[in-house]
């Protein structure tokens, strides 16, 4: 989270054979969901008292130590080489305006809706690769996205309680992290997960830094708490899902990710008391089941996907 999608491991693994190796990457994916979903609800908490860039910030800097403990088991700093560092700077902005606007929206918005918008990335990023990867698309898929719009619609059109100006920033989170999709697509044949995550991390924690100094609040000891809390369980996620696509193919582990909308129901209700409207709920289903259908078809034909968590928040 996202999911949005954020909300992403960019290489393709070869997963462990047999029923042990996938079930244990399922129960990865299902866990790694879990805490993007308590990360994203404690940045929606501190994020009505604090800026969205120092949340941001402290999304980013607490998600160094996961991922510098990581390391070593990818080759140390090795890893971190690049062959398209102009493809990393891109991939990185983009993720960095992608998580502010997220934040902001979150921070505005009930949980499940934002979560609900999140699931949209993926219609956006086939757009993008039809668009800036020339790649053929049957009309199957074009129908699914056009399905997907429908849902989008259904969750923040004018008749949707959703139906307020701050659900532009959870849309555009979507339509940022599509074309993310398409760069990390690139990105996914040449460098390593490892590297791409450490220079988004960086970038992110460089930009939200410079723009929280004007709106810094200090935060008390406890505030600092939870806050802190927000990237260590984003780290820890990201983490988790990476190995969960170490362990079982896409067509696996991806299905997974939409558990996340139960979870955002739940902890949106128990948390926020929040429930999403029946409308916003069939729109959901409407915007997963486009997603779902354009995965099984690009899996069928071979399309090769990053795997990118919603909002990769």
């Amino acid at each position: 989270m996202a999911s949005l999608a954020t909300r992403a491991s960019l290489v393709r693994f070869p997963a462990q054979a047999g029923e042990f190796g996938q079930a244990r990457g399922i129960l990865l994916q299902l866990t790694a969901v879990v805490f993007f979903a308590l990360m994203g609800a404690t940045a929606k908490a501190m994020g009505e008292g604090y800026g969205t860039a120092q949340v941001v910030f402290f999304r980013c800097w607490p998600a160094l130590i996961p991922l510098l403990l990581y390391l070593p088991s990818q080759g140390g700093f090795s890893a971190l080489k690049t062959k398209r560092p102009q493809l990393q700077a891109f991939r990185s902005i983009a993720g960095v305006i992608a998580m502010l606007c997220g934040f902001y929206a979150l921070s505005q918005m009930a949980y499940a809706d934002y979560v609900s918008l999140s699931y949209s990335a993926p219609l956006f990023g086939t757009i993008f690769a039809i668009i800036l990867l020339r790649e053929q698309v049957g009309w199957r898929r074009i129908s699914a996205i056009a399905v997907g719009f429908v849902g989008i619609l259904l969750v923040v059109g004018p008749s949707s309680d959703t139906f307020q100006p701050v659900a532009i920033f959870g849309l555009a989170t979507a339509v940022i992290y599509g074309m993310v999709m398409v760069a990390m697509r690139k990105l996914g044949s040449s460098d390593s997960s490892a590297a791409t995550n450490f220079y988004f991390t960086m970038t992110c924690l460089v930009v939200s830094g410079g723009l929280a100094i004007f709106d810094w609040k200090t935060p008390t000891v406890e505030d600092f708490f939870w806050l802190s809390l927000i990237g260590i369980l984003g780290g820890i996620a990201q983490l988790l899902m990476t190995e969960a696509y170490r362990h079982a193919p896409t067509s696996v582990i991806a299905p997974f990710d939409y558990t996340g909308m139960v979870w955002a129901i739940v902890i949106g209700f128990i948390v926020f008391d929040q429930f999403p409207t029946v409308q916003v709920l069939i729109g959901t289903a409407v915007i997963c089941g486009s997603g779902l259908f354009i995965l099984h078809r690009e899996i069928t034909l071979g399309v090769k996907k990053p795997k990118v968590k919603r909002t990769s928040l």
